[in-house]
């Protein structure tokens, strides 16, 4: 009995500090009784909607988690970030703010797909099934676009 009080205590301590954590993002709305002054997380989970610009396609939005990319050094992604300021988005002036030309260096389109940067999505995945073929393991799903770990189509 006791051992069963103990570890329901331990859940709820452990639930009480993740929505604690949550709760305590900057500007974060979430809920009635939380206006969030302080930094002290990031969203975990997230959709990419496309800025207005951006060539039209038929994908589903990417939704994406940064808990599962928890290995990954934040700069890896923001490449423009100092590692102290706000974060500022992708298609922000002097990052990737191209929204029409798909093969230019700075177009948003790149940041996610270019297949041979680090920093790219795509790039990173490719990478990665390189790595994860040679151990034998599963490869990432990254074809075909439409339905793919990226652009999940709706069921």
């Amino acid at each position: 009995m006791r051992s069963k009080v103990m570890l329901s205590g331990l859940i709820v301590m452990v639930c009480s500090l993740a929505l604690a954590t949550a709760a305590f993002c900057e500007g974060g709305k979430f809920s009635d009784i939380v206006d969030a002054k302080s930094t002290l997380c990031y969203p975990l989970e997230l959709t990419f909607k496309r800025p207005s610009g951006v060539l039209k396609t038929s994908f589903a939005p990417v939704k994406f988690s940064h808990g599962q990319h928890a290995s990954v050094a934040c700069v890896t992604c923001h490449h423009m970030w100092d590692g102290k300021g706000e974060i500022q988005g992708c298609a922000e002036a002097g990052c990737h703010d191209n929204l029409k030309e798909r093969q230019e260096a700075t177009s948003y389109f790149r940041a996610f797909h270019d297949k041979n940067a680090d920093n790219s999505c795509l790039g990173c995945h490719m990478k990665l099934n390189v790595e994860r073929k040679a151990k034998g393991q599963k490869p990432l799903s990254v074809a075909p676009c439409s339905n793919n770990g990226c652009h999940v189509a709706a069921k």
